[in-house]
């Protein structure tokens, strides 16, 4: 298809802070190229791109973000150009691939693109006033103002074209042509009229061209065009795609030390204050505090595993766009092995808080139950983020969507007023809410005494002994439900940028 001889390199580049160019390469290879070839092939090639793009040198060092020490702004510029030079592609289009680089890194990402074009790639960007000596190193240009086409030609022709039409029009000696035709159309003086004069002129010159030109060209051009469809085929098995998404994702969790850390180190310091807080209540009488204690950790674990899937996903969004569009993967083995690695976290940092709070607070109930009650929130919680992440379009709005989602199961979860005093109109509000799910297995796990007073606080909380699978498959069953809407939008999303 004509997807396949077409690469596209996004202004902003897409690519995991904790992988190195030489990964992202290999990445980009086993999942592009043909299921036949061979691991040799592909790593032949990745040395190939590495040293065509100057890559050598920082070939494994870790291509950086904000809060990770990465390699230069030129330097991942050129990875994502080699990202998509894997599949050899017969053209290439680029979005201002020289913005937010100094001049020397500007210049020679546009000579290794002129390079790439003596071995018979064909490139074309969109530049932004780019200097003197990056503009002659194009072959061509087409001048564009409010939408007309001013000139198209070679580049060496510009000063002649715009000389010929005045005066007015000249390019100074010894002055960059690219400025002086930014000055030009971006003139606001109406009494000039350059813009009109510009735009006629070049009608005429066209004219003139398709005058010389063969007629056929466009009848050949458009019967052939409609014939092109772009389409999203992937070229690696599925298992492919689950082995190296999967070993992708670890590695993206191990090498981000410092929001590992800061996840666990959270986690224990703030189970430890509410340990302190409520500690040895477990022994006590006060069924008050004793639920306090319960909600206290289930709000904890709900928040905690929530949390970071809201800050980082949206950044991640992106690259999965640019990969997905790009026929790289599905949606399923990306979702499947995203969590396959929060499951993991999710166990460890919902086991290392019930530790501390289940050792201080002295709770009375089966740890084991504790736990699954807070795991399963957990996971169904980073589902809830990682849909929110993928509905809306930045990090703002998800943070300031998360509020509206999770604080308001609070009110149903029954510390604050029991549920048999909620309004009968809001009460089934209480089914629709993960926390209470986890707290009603909490309750369950932690209020064995056949008491009268348990009874009536399970009684007055729609608590009933006999459910408790129930509530543990309603979470299940949300965990995946959230993950389902999570990949329909994130589907849709990509294929409508697409």
């Amino acid at each position: 298809s004509f997807s396949r001889n077409i690469a596209y390199v996004m202004q902003e580049e897409a690519l995991f802070a904790t992988a190195t160019p030489r990964e992202a390469l290999h990445f980009s290879a086993a999942m592009r190229l043909p299921q036949s070839t061979t691991v040799a092939s592909r790593t032949r090639l990745v040395n190939s791109l590495l040293n065509d793009l100057d890559l050598n040198k920082c070939a494994d060092t870790l291509i950086g973000s904000v809060l990770i020490k990465g390699i230069s702004g030129g330097e991942k510029k050129r990875t994502s150009i080699g990202v998509e030079l894997i599949t050899q592609p017969k053209i290439i289009f680029l979005d201002e691939p020289t913005s937010g680089l100094d001049t020397f890194s500007a210049y020679n990402v546009v000579k290794i693109l002129r390079k790439l074009c003596a071995k018979g790639c064909s490139v074309l960007c969109t530049i932004h006033q780019p200097s003197s000596e990056i503009f002659h190193l194009f072959n061509k240009t087409i001048l564009i103002e409010s939408g007309y086409i001013i000139y198209q030609g070679p580049v060496q022709e510009v000063p002649n074209y715009f000389a010929s039409l005045g005066e007015d029009f000249k390019c100074p000696k010894n002055y960059n042509p690219a400025d002086h035709v930014m000055f030009l159309m971006q003139e606001k003086d109406a009494t000039k009229n350059q813009h009109v004069i510009m735009r006629n002129a070049w009608r005429e010159e066209e004219k003139k061209q398709a005058e010389k030109a063969p007629a056929m060209i466009d009848r050949q051009i458009s019967r052939q065009s409609s014939q092109y469809q772009v389409t999203y085929d992937t070229k690696a098995g599925i298992f492919r795609q689950f082995q190296y998404l999967m070993a992708r994702e670890f590695r993206n969790t191990a090498r981000d030390k410092k929001t590992l850390c800061a996840r666990f180190f959270l986690t224990t310091f703030l189970h430890t204050l509410y340990g302190l807080v409520f500690k040895g209540v477990g022994k006590t009488g006060d069924l008050h505090s004793r639920y306090g204690a319960l909600l206290q950790l289930t709000i904890s674990a709900m928040f905690g595993c929530a949390q970071p899937m809201i800050l980082t996903f949206p950044f991640e969004r992106p690259v999965f766009i640019r990969e997905y569009i790009s026929g790289a993967y599905y949606v399923f083995p990306y979702f499947f092995s995203k969590a396959m690695t929060e499951i993991p976290l999710a166990m460890c940092q919902t086991l290392i808080g019930l530790t501390l709070g289940y050792t201080l607070m002295e709770l009375q109930g089966n740890f084991l139950e504790l736990w699954m009650g807070l795991f399963l929130l957990g996971i169904v919680a980073s589902s809830i983020s990682i849909a929110l992440g993928c509905a809306t379009t930045n990090v703002k709005t998800a943070m300031e969507t998360t509020p509206l989602i999770f604080v308001p199961q609070m009110l149903f979860a029954g510390f604050f007023v029991p549920i048999s005093s909620i309004p009968v109109y809001l009460r089934w509000s209480q089914w629709l809410c993960t926390l209470k799910y986890s707290i009603n297995i909490m309750l369950l796990t932690e209020f064995t005494e056949d008491t009268p007073e348990v009874n009536y606080l399970l009684e007055s909380n729609s608590v009933k002994r006999s459910a408790l699978w129930f509530y543990v498959g309603m979470l299940v069953v949300l965990f995946f439900v959230f993950r389902i809407i999570g990949m329909v939008a994130l589907a849709a999303r990509s294929r409508s940028m697409g």
